[in-house]
């Protein structure tokens, strides 16, 4: 068994020396001068079982897997999705979506909901209003014809005054502005997918367990990497709170994210009319 050790590196080839407060696929997040900066990630190998190696760039010499040039392209792939969503409350913001640098700025945020719902539990009018806020925020998204394929709660940050932001488009999909919100895009993702991830979060938003809204879950047995998850691969919202919901986003009996927004409008009302007679919320 072997025990390697790796740095992450600036594109000038220095070791990165800002704190390193997340790690993704193609990019890592450093805390620079106040703000939170996504920089391409990019692996030098210093230590192979105990031994130092020198000028080593991590690669996938099997395919000739370049890490620079696939990150280089996610992020301006990335930059595209935040310049056609524009300034919206419930995005993050990118100050440097102009900018040819592979780097996206943002504000430095607490957290991801993740770790944070792994610490509390919220009141139901908390988790309802954020959850309306989310759908809100994914409608819009749709508007502008990105399909955000990869909705789940490390994806979604909050500020300290409890505002949540949805971050990181990386793996999201920019449709043509023409496109009709009908079918797929090339990986099998499409608003319905979208609304099915987020009855994921929504169910671990509500119970605290894990779950994942998976279209790939099934592509050994079938051979079909779009296919969509079967109810049984999904948790049960019998004894769930707004399980019928939820049910409704595995089941596509949603046609929109405008549908499921004006639904949780509803839970919403009916939330705020039992806190004004004094019910629990």
């Amino acid at each position: 068994m072997t025990s390697d050790i790796a740095n992450y590196l600036y594109l000038d080839g220095t070791i990165v020396k800002d704190e390193i407060i997340g790690v993704g696929g193609a990019g890592i997040v450093v805390n620079r001068g106040g703000y939170a900066f996504k920089i391409p990630r990019i692996s030098k190998l210093s230590e192979i079982d105990g031994v130092p190696v020198h000028d080593r760039i991590l690669d996938h010499n099997e395919d000739n897997y370049n890490e620079l040039a696939v990150a280089i392209m996610s992020f301006k792939h990335e930059k595209a999705i935040y310049k056609r969503l524009g300034d919206h409350p419930g995005i993050i913001r990118c100050y440097n979506v102009d900018s040819e640098e592979p780097s996206i700025q943002m504000p430095l945020m607490n957290g991801d909901l993740r770790q944070h719902l792994g610490e509390i539990r919220l009141k139901r009018s908390r988790q309802l209003f954020w959850l309306l806020h989310l759908a809100r925020t994914m409608a819009f998204a749709h508007t502008k014809r990105v399909i955000i394929c990869d909705f789940r709660l490390d994806n979604i940050v909050y500020d300290d005054d409890m505002n949540i932001r949805l971050i990181d488009f990386s793996e999201s999909s920019l449709m043509h502005l023409e496109w009709d919100l009908k079918g797929c895009d090339k990986y099998g993702f499409s608003i319905l997918t979208d609304i099915g991830q987020f009855g994921a979060v929504m169910f671990e938003i509500i119970t605290g367990q894990h779950c994942s809204f998976d279209i790939y879950e099934d592509w050994q047995q079938v051979g079909d990497p779009t296919t969509w998850p079967r109810r049984e691969t999904l948790p049960s919202t019998s004894e769930v709170w707004l399980g019928s919901i939820i049910e409704k986003c595995w089941t596509k009996g949603f046609a929109s994210a405008g549908d499921l927004e004006r639904e949780l409008e509803k839970e919403n009302c009916a939330v705020r009319d039992e806190g004004c007679r004094g019910f629990p919320t």
